[in-house]
């Protein structure tokens, strides 16, 4: 076939499919949304080898170098590796909970018998007042009326049919996470096949100087991304350590709930933190009003420390990035992707920075022959 008519050919149907997408937009955006549930356990799975694949590799370099049987045998050290990251990530998982939700518990309590010690209190003050009396009228008559027994009971049916859809979501959700567990499993333990048939696939499909520039991106993000959730990791335990040993020497309650939260959330960066200084706040408030108002100081000064001196350091320079390049990949992440932005795009501003750098070394070693 002549070249030019192939070029048409092709130009041509291009054109017509873009037409019939543009005319469907509607039943094309349904087709995508199903291909990615479809694919969701995938997607899932992927990212769940990506992340876990870091801890795995350190243990795996661990186990080899403490055992002679590990050197010979790649699968072994693979496999005990992986199962050693599973019992880690559980027991990580455990304590984190025994922490947190004992002391969640407690403070709830105490919050519901603060709050009914001082319902009776609070409704002889509103009814001081001539607007809010009559509110409290209604509110009354509005509980003790047969009308509202009716209304509640009428509404049982479509209760109880939206729990029956809430538990087969919740199915769902088990079947997927199950399926993408089966899938990370498979990507974490034959990774070296997978890396393989991918390179297979870019060398055979993609012209040799974008195969060759493929494969280094991804070799580059991944080692980066390694530096950089080590990196997260030690300042999670740097800056959950401060916490708890600035509560504990200004005498604040829940010291050791507020720390496991501070370093859980500060995997998000710049704004976790914050979310662990309200919570954290909001308990100690059930206890002491004036206690709260100091965690918060204590909090704040701990965390501008943090954010000014630790973490654009131990996080930044772990990933090759300054502070400055480092709050801004942590601002435009979030903006594009929310959390998951923030979380990501400092190993994904940091690889591009990288590669930014080294295209234009190349092309200044050009210049100057």
């Amino acid at each position: 076939m002549d070249k030019s008519l192939k070029n048409i050919l092709i130009g041509t149907g291009f054109g017509v499919t873009l037409f019939f997408l543009l005319m469907n937009l509607s039943k094309v955006g349904l087709f995508l949304i199903a291909i990615v549930r479809l694919l969701q356990p995938i997607f899932i799975g992927a990212i769940m080898a990506f992340v876990l694949n870091v801890p795995m590799q350190h243990l795996q370099r661990l186990l080899q170098k403490l055992y002679k049987k590990y050197r010979k045998k790649d699968t072994d050290a693979k496999a005990a590796s992986f199962a050693l990251t599973l019992i880690l990530l559980f027991a990580v998982i455990v304590i984190t909970c025994m922490t947190i939700i004992p002391q969640v518990a407690s403070s709830l309590i105490s919050i519901g018998k603060l709050i009914q010690e001082h319902i009776p209190i609070w409704i002889s003050q509103l009814k001081q007042f001539p607007e809010a009396a009559a509110l409290l009228e209604y509110l009354e008559e509005t509980m003790m009326s047969e009308d509202l027994y009716s209304a509640i009971g009428s509404n049982v049916s479509s209760m109880l049919g939206s729990i029956v859809s809430g538990i087969g979501s919740f199915a769902d959700i088990l079947i997927n996470l199950l399926m993408a567990f089966v899938i990370m499993s498979y990507l974490l333990l034959d990774k070296d096949n997978v890396k393989r048939q991918f390179r297979k696939l870019f060398e055979a499909y993609l012209p040799p100087n974008v195969s060759e520039y493929l494969l280094h991106a991804g070799k580059l993000l991944c080692e980066i991304y390694a530096s950089f959730l080590s990196g997260q990791f030690l300042e999670a335990v740097i800056l959950g350590g401060l916490m708890w040993l600035a509560f504990t020497l200004f005498g604040l309650p829940y010291a050791g709930l507020v720390a496991v939260l501070t370093g859980l959330l500060s995997f998000i960066p710049y704004v976790g933190s914050f979310v662990s200084c309200a919570v954290g706040a909001f308990i100690i408030f059930m206890i002491s009003p004036v206690k709260a108002l100091i965690s918060i100081i204590v909090f704040q000064v701990v965390q501008f420390i943090e954010n000014q001196f630790i973490y654009p350091r131990v996080v930044g320079g772990a990933v090759g990035l300054s502070a400055l390049w480092t709050l801004i990949a942590v601002l435009i992440g979030g903006k594009l992707f929310g959390i998951i932005g923030m979380i990501f795009f400092i190993p994904l501003a940091a690889t591009a920075y990288t590669l930014l750098g080294q295209a234009a070394n190349k092309r200044l070693e050009n210049k100057n022959k």
